[in-house]
């Protein structure tokens, strides 16, 4: 009955003869000491996690191989010599040179402790903020040749594309993390102007066939959280992007959903070559001029015809064929064209989506229209186009509130955009709120450093205040602001005048010029004639303009108490937003 306790305690009493217990109790603490300091310094000096990796295994593969050694082999007077059980006689050991002390063993015990809880200091605090955005960086061109720069730029770009995947974490679009490229401010500085919780940064480069880059995100306190060097084929790209995804929000601890781990967990290959290509059709669309446009359309339609599978490239390649197109029914038709087989291949292309959302628009559609914005936003609530471009279809359909809403969360995402700027200083245009509109519009060109007069805006704010003289003295009968406010002091010869003397006028221009001089029949006569004149297939520019003066613009409230004018909004699809007093009703 006592021989299993007894063999027990002679194998451990055999354990301690061989100092296995001394080996492993070292091994440990020594193993651990690294593993601190792999986990500490290798952010800093931006080692690759995978040689980490390789060294702890390398030291659990260790550990066992130094136990056996020390079951096997001790250490004598005579050097290392095959050990013997403890009951038959072995060399004389060598109890006063001891391979590690008791002295050795406890500073090492120490020295371990004092990792541990450095380690413990450098976790983020548990009741400290989560972070819930980041601000991915210009990435740093390891390559030197300007030539690829283009390359480099679009990764940036794809980079933040794809962790706009997770919709748990805020990213903030490109255009306002450029101008932090080469910057010499202090990472801290950089997360708070921008208002994020961590920064990413890093490098890449095209080595031969193969795409590399070196990620490291750092919190708005310049805590070193996590770094990677990230490598695969071109081919596999986007695969690339999807792991760099997936490791940040595993280490921010952001909670995904069903969705995004099917959509992170698969990516398509790509032809290198057509990826090239779509990177430079990317790169050149975002500058000004129609010149540019046709080009980057000429380089994505080349993409397409290399890899006819590559669902971005075809979505890029509808975006620029709308922009080099001028709105014209052919390019309406050849950009639905490309967005339709963008989605045939990725159905979840939030810019797609997004841009199929301007389509139905154009065609009259404003159902289907908004269920393509919405959709588009599901997927990526962060997406800054699909926010801008719902923004302006709420503007254009009467619901200016929600349409502000849109752009400022646009401009949250993007600080220094434009178009969130001129989405959220047009809506106080439209609810004819000018001394906001002013406030915007100048803060807006600081920021940007442009420099306008906002002639126009100034005058709207004399006018609301009554100071018509004023408003005649600087601008001519030829105005808008001028008709009405000579209108508005009795000038009505000098108005009649100018009406008389031109030759020709459209009857939407004519009607508002009636509604101005308070000649409703008239006015009411030539929109009720331009309403129901047949649509085109498509919306012009020009009529998107109609509708938003009809609804929003001052010329005509002398017209909106009268029911004639209220079947004409109806016909259109257009609610009422002010009253003939000029008074919001919605």
């Amino acid at each position: 009955m006592n021989d299993a306790p007894s063999r027990l305690a002679a194998f451990i009493a055999e354990l301690r003869h061989r100092r296995v217990f001394r080996v492993a109790a070292v091994y440990a603490c020594v193993a651990f000491i690294i593993i601190q300091i792999i986990d500490g310094a290798f952010d800093y000096l931006r080692i690759p996690e995978w040689v980490g990796t390789t060294i702890i295994v390398l030291l659990a593969l260790g550990f066992f191989i130094a136990v056996g050694m020390a079951w096997a082999f001790d250490l004598t007077e005579k050097g290392l010599v095959r050990a013997k059980p403890k009951r038959e006689p072995t060399a004389a050991k060598a109890p006063h040179h001891p391979l590690v002390g008791n002295k050795s063993l406890a500073v090492i015990a120490v020295l371990a402790i004092v990792f541990g809880i450095w380690s413990w200091l450098r976790l983020p605090s548990p009741g400290g903020a989560p972070i819930r955005s980041i601000a991915v960086l210009p990435l740093e061109d390891l390559m030197g040749d300007p030539e690829q720069e283009y390359f480099v730029e679009g990764m940036h770009e794809a980079l933040i594309s794809a962790l706009s995947n997770i919709g748990a974490v805020t990213v903030i679009s490109r255009r306002s993390t450029l101008q932090y490229k080469d910057s010499e401010k202090t990472m801290p500085a950089i997360a708070s102007e921008l208002g994020v919780d961590a920064l990413l940064e890093g490098s890449a480069q095209l080595v031969g066939e193969r795409v590399r880059i070196t990620t490291q995100l750092i919190d708005s306190k310049d805590r070193h959280l996590w770094n990677n060097t990230y490598e695969r084929k071109i081919e596999d790209v986007f695969a690339l992007y999807n792991d760099v995804t997936l490791a940040i929000a595993q280490e921010i601890r952001a909670k995904l959903t069903p969705q995004e781990e099917i959509r992170l967990a698969s990516a398509p290959q790509v032809n290198p070559e057509a990826y090239d290509l779509y990177l430079r059709g990317w790169h050149i669309r975002g500058r000004e001029g129609r010149e540019n446009t046709l080009k980057a359309a000429e380089y994505l339609e080349q993409a397409v015809a290399l890899d006819p599978t590559f669902a971005r490239a075809w979505s890029a390649l509808g975006h620029s064929y709308l922009l080099s197109g001028g709105f014209s029914i052919d390019a309406v038709n050849r950009m639905k064209e490309a967005f339709d087989k963008a989605l045939e291949l990725d159905p979840n292309l939030p810019d797609a989506i997004a841009g199929l959302g301007m389509y139905q628009f154009f065609k009259w559609d404003n159902g289907a229209a908004e269920e393509y914005f919405r959709r588009a936003l599901e997927l990526d609530p962060d997406n800054a186009y699909a926010l801008y471009e719902y923004g302006n279809f709420l503007n254009r359909t009467g619901r200016p509130d929600e349409a502000l809403a849109m752009f400022r969360r646009g401009q949250e995402l993007d600080p220094l955009d434009p178009l969130p700027f001129q989405g959220i200083w047009k809506f106080y245009g439209f609810t004819r709120q000018y001394e906001k509109q002013l406030e915007i519009r100048l803060l807006e060109q600081e920021l940007l450093g442009e420099s306008r007069e906002n002639s126009t805006i100034k005058l709207n704010i004399l006018m609301q205040q009554g100071r018509y003289a004023e408003v005649a003295e600087q601008v001519g009968v030829n105005t808008w602001e001028g008709m009405r406010a000579r209108m508005a002091m009795g000038n009505t010869e000098e108005v009649y005048a100018y009406r008389d003397s031109l030759s020709s006028w459209d009857p939407y221009t004519a009607a508002a010029f009636y509604a101005i001089m308070g000649e409703k029949e008239k006015a009411l006569s030539l929109l009720e004639a331009f309403v129901d004149t047949p649509k085109p297939l498509f919306m012009t520019p020009g009529l998107v303009y109609t509708n938003l003066y009809l609804m929003y613009f001052p010329e005509f409230d002398s017209l909106r108490a009268e029911s004639r004018f209220k079947t004409l909004l109806q016909k259109l699809g257009l609610p009422e937003v002010f009253d003939q007093n000029g008074q919001r009703i919605r």
